[in-house]
């Protein structure tokens, strides 16, 4: 073949042109997302049981038993009781609440286990939980119920989208603007009604934005080499140990 004869043939419209769709790839949100999370379903499992304690003890019904076992409370943490900071999220005042919470924790602990990797979404969850309860205490009240925790999941997945928006291909853009919804809608609820603690929700959702923008996500990287970083074994830890220490406290006082 003549080369030279070859390349005269050639014109504008045989050289193809990159644009910015080939040089950035992005990757599906939803591409294996598991329905089955194990942190978010042992969260549930721990709440649902913790809330078994509740009715055989008689707590729903007597808020001294309920602070017994480990509602936050302003006082207590003053003396020292920092574990009901962590606590008080694993207790529900109501059926309701706890049915509630639990739905909202599934769904957004589904998206939020997938996009950090199991052991960052630990960290965020009891990060974004002793986030929410130490605003609470700014309103010295008997506090239970792991909202602060669940607004800290809803604010690392706006900030993931927003921070990484052309790197994540969502299916449907609406999820964003759906979660920023029920957000405002939640906190607008609260300010209507004195039974809900909205100094929590404003907690924990601010921790969880902080959280969502620092955190690298998982599922960014390959899963496998990502689970073996220094520093996501570090915050594995952090978040374990937070845990087994309130425990330590909570759990015997569980059975009265």
């Amino acid at each position: 073949m003549d080369v030279e004869s070859s390349a005269t043939e050639l014109n504008d419209e045989d050289i193809p042109i990159l644009d910015a769709s080939m040089l950035n790839s992005s990757v599906d949100f939803e591409a294996g997302m598991s329905w089955w999370p194990p942190v978010t379903l042992i969260l549930i499992l721990a709440c649902a049981v913790v809330f078994g304690f509740e009715i055989a003890t008689g707590a729903l019904t007597k808020m001294g038993r309920l602070l017994e076992m480990g509602a936050l409370s302003s006082p207590h943490v003053a003396k020292g009781e920092f574990w009901r900071l962590l606590s008080a999220p694993f207790l529900h005042a109501s059926d309701d609440h706890i049915i509630g919470n639990m739905a909202m924790l599934f769904v957004l602990g589904l998206a939020c286990e997938h996009a950090f990797g199991s052991p960052q979404f630990l960290f965020l969850f009891v990060v974004a939980a002793i986030g929410g309860s130490c605003a609470s205490l700014l309103h010295h009240k008997t506090s239970v119920g792991a909202s602060g925790a669940i607004f800290g999941l809803a604010g690392a997945l706006i900030a993931l989208f927003r921070r990484h928006r052309s790197k994540l291909q969502l299916r449907d853009r609406r999820i964003g603007f759906v979660i920023n919804v029920w957000a405002v809608y939640q906190i607008g609820v609260g300010i209507l009604s004195p039974h809900i603690d909205n100094l929590s929700h404003l907690g924990g959702f601010g921790t969880g934005i902080v959280l969502g923008a620092l955190m690298p996500p998982a599922m960014l990287h390959d899963r496998e080499a990502f689970g073996r970083r220094l520093s996501v074994i570090v915050l594995l830890a952090l978040g374990c140990t937070a845990l087994a220490v309130m425990s330590i406290w909570f759990v015997p006082r569980l059975g009265g």
